[in-house]
């Protein structure tokens, strides 16, 4: 009777207080609560956004001698810099890149409507994007004539452009070609933004790119709204005459960015370096694109130098470093301008895109991981972070325990929405985790971006709390790295074994899938292919756990505690694959198919026997750019698997991997290769002097 009063008292009492943490402490992550709750009160969204505002909130047109004389950008960092304490701080000068001595600058851009009625439509000054880049200076009167995408010959039957101008439903460079350059249109008119039907009114930016000896001429870009309502009058018959006005030229320039450092007591020579692109092109600068990662990372270097410079946490036994670059080429090249500095680095943490209000935008912050070439602790450590502040900024239901809100006072309350992806690359970390520098490298973004390289992207759409919980990330996670000893070594090697589990056994599913929609004629196949998976996610996370050794200085019991971890990994793969080998079998006994194993092909056996090694002419990320001007040049069409793996690809060259175990290794982390496809993407990296095959 007693057990079942107390049964019943137990099932009366409000979910979830019996399990309840004290209302002391709150959720338990890598930092103590009262670093996280210092954090909290230092970094501010509301200052981020006033330099945000600052740097992109009215549309500033580029005199010619500032691109020579320095840019309002870098000395605005700079000089923020510098009122924050941080005097380690500099305007760098980088070597343009080859080829290129001037860069495309606009004064001024109109396109009128003068028949049948006069209504001017673009005006640079009014919309940034209205002029693409690439225009040439006119002043012509044409009637407009819609050719739909343009791209295709398909669009110009029954159509005379010659003398007139185009409107086009795309991207004005695809439709330039044949537009211009075969057809004889003077110029281009075209619609097209990332989110048309979010925002009609939005102006997406386009380009379109002449070579020195193919005519000169102008695109304009109007909103989706614009386009349509000019498509729509001609399709009706309206006869509309245009007239476009632009003043435009190239001229001489430097490229510029801003290094901060915070310098460490212990390992000086130990970086962790933050990056944001500052400049993508320089005729404008978006508001999250991407001043947002700008003024994220220079709110993260004032918080740190705050906290510690007050003694609200540690001294810093390493050093954070902090880069405002032009996107990729900027980074690249200050790279190989500081090859010294860039051996010190053991990690980086880019912000791309971080600032939009995530409700507004309909997005999530998203951690973009490192790629399977360099399995690393850093995508735990952050990742961990990232979730203890999604979990703080809700409800839970059954929860009792303290909650830290992160919220800024001029900001919204909108929930703490997130995502942690796989690697995708499209900003400065791939320069880092490029196979030339292999430096594990994450990356921020909110995706999707409703306003993505349009009009739009205005500081109107940004959150001064959603900046303040990326500096929270950031500055926690610049703490615990840079801080990282014995204690905070234990707590990463519990972290990253523990989501190795969770990862792994989320590739043993799709490993299973793939036998699982198997047919008779593929069944054997998908078990080479299942186990290449198993294979493949085990050798990751021994390589992840294994990262963790650099923190680990002179402690033969961590060591010895990490190694073991790192055995103990490979000790489950016979219990996987033996599951592996249970699905396969009870998948052929339904396909009443007679189980066997494949042995190694002759080609398998032969790829298994050359190993292409990395020549200087690989080098880092930039030389991809040459190298994929050089693919096109050959006229060589890799299929789309191929083009998809093909960073992969050459990351995993890395002097020890025959081509066999290089295709493998990224089949695994994305679909199954044609391994003669991989033969030959390799033997044109041989061709073209990036690699050498050698044999066993």
């Amino acid at each position: 009777m007693r057990k079942f009063v107390a049964l019943i008292w137990i099932l009366l009492l409000p979910l979830g207080s019996i399990f309840s943490q004290p209302k002391s402490e709150y959720p338990e992550t890598l930092l103590p609560s009262a670093i996280l709750e210092e954090i909290s009160n230092e970094v501010s969204g509301d200052l981020a956004l006033q330099n945000e505002v600052l740097l992109t909130g009215v549309n500033r047109n580029r005199l010619p001698e500032e691109y020579l004389k320095g840019y309002f950008e870098t000395s605005f960092i700079l000089k923020k810099l510098k009122e924050y304490g941080i005097n380690d701080s500099a305007i760098i000068e980088l070597p343009l890149p080859p080829d290129f001595k001037t860069t495309w600058d606009a004064e001024m851009g109109e396109l009128w409507v003068v028949e049948p009625e006069k209504r001017k439509i673009a005006d640079l000054k009014e919309v940034w994007a209205s002029l693409c880049s690439g225009s040439s200076s006119t002043d012509v009167t044409a009637e407009l004539v819609y050719v739909g995408p343009g791209f295709k010959e398909d669009f110009y039957q029954g159509k005379k452009v010659k003398g007139k101008i185009v409107l086009v439903n795309g991207y004005p460079e695809r439709a330039r070609r044949l537009a211009v350059e075969k057809y004889g249109a003077l110029g281009i008119v075209a619609y097209s933004s990332s989110h048309p039907d979010f925002d009609p009114d939005e102006v997406g930016e386009g380009s379109i790119r002449p070579s020195d000896k193919e005519k000169k001429t102008f695109g304009f870009m109007v909103s989706t709204r614009t386009g349509n309502d000019l498509r729509n009058a001609l399709e009706r018959g309206v006869k509309i005459v245009v007239r476009a006005v632009c003043r435009a030229q190239m001229v001489p320039y430097k490229e510029q960015m801003v290094s901060a450092l915070l310098k460490g007591k212990d390992f000086p020579d130990e970086e962790l370096v933050f990056t944001a692109h500052l400049f993508e092109g320089f005729a404008k600068q978006g508001a999250n694109d991407n001043a947002s990662g700008c003024v994220a990372i220079l709110e993260t270097a004032r918080a740190i130098k705050k906290l510690v410079d007050e003694g609200k946490t540690p001294p810093l036994k390493r050093s954070i470093r902090f880069l405002f670059v032009p996107e990729i080429s900027g980074t690249a090249a200050y790279i190989k301008k500081y090859p010294e500095i860039a051996k010190r680095f053991f990690a980086n943490i880019n912000e791309d895109m971080v600032g939009e209000a995530i409700i507004k935008n309909n997005g999530y912050f998203c951690l973009e991981t490192t790629p399977w070439s360099l399995p690393s602790y850093l995508n735990d450590v952050v990742a961990d972070l990232i979730e203890w502040v999604g979990f703080n900024q809700k409800q839970t239901y059954g929860y009792r325990g303290k909650l830290m809100l992160i919220l800024s006072p001029t900001g919204s309350r909108d929930p703490f929405y997130y995502s942690i992806d796989r690697y995708a690359g499209g900003s400065d970390h791939v320069v880092f985790v490029d196979g030339g520098v292999r430096v594990p490298a994450v990356s921020f973004t909110i995706w999707p971006d409703m306003w993505y390289h349009s009009s739009g992207d205005l500081p109107d759409k940004s959150d001064s709390t959603q900046l303040k919980r990326v500096a929270f990330i950031s500055v926690a996670t610049a703490l615990f790295l840079a801080n990282a000893g014995s204690p905070e070594v234990m707590k990463m090697i519990a972290e990253t074994s523990g989501r190795a589990l969770a990862r792994i056994g989320k590739d043993k599913i799709r490993a299973e899938r793939m036998l699982l929609r198997s047919d008779q004629k593929t069944i054997h196949i998908a078990l080479k292919e299942a186990k290449n998976v198993i294979n493949q996610a085990l050798a990751r996370e021994g390589e992840a756990l294994s990262s963790i050794k650099f923190f680990i200085k002179q402690d033969a019991s961590l060591d010895s505690s990490l190694k073991a971890k790192v055995k103990r990994l490979e000790d489950f793969k016979p219990v996987y694959l033996q599951d592996i080998e249970d699905t396969y079998k009870l998948q052929c006994q339904k396909l009443n198919v007679k189980p066997q194993e494949l042995p190694p092909t002759k080609e398998e056996i032969r790829l298994s026997g050359f190993i292409p090694v990395r020549t200087k002419k690989m080098g880092n990320i930039m030389d991809f750019w040459e190298l994929r001007e050089k693919i096109q040049k050959l006229k060589y069409s890799p299929p789309p698997a191929i083009m998809m793996a093909s960073f992969e690809l050459r990351n995993f060259i890395d002097g020890k991997k025959s081509i066999l175990e290089i295709r493998n290794a990224a089949s695994a982390e994305y679909e199954p290769l044609p391994l003669p496809e991989v033969e030959n993407y390799v033997k044109l990296l041989e061709k073209l002097g990036m690699v050498e095959i050698k044999t066993k």
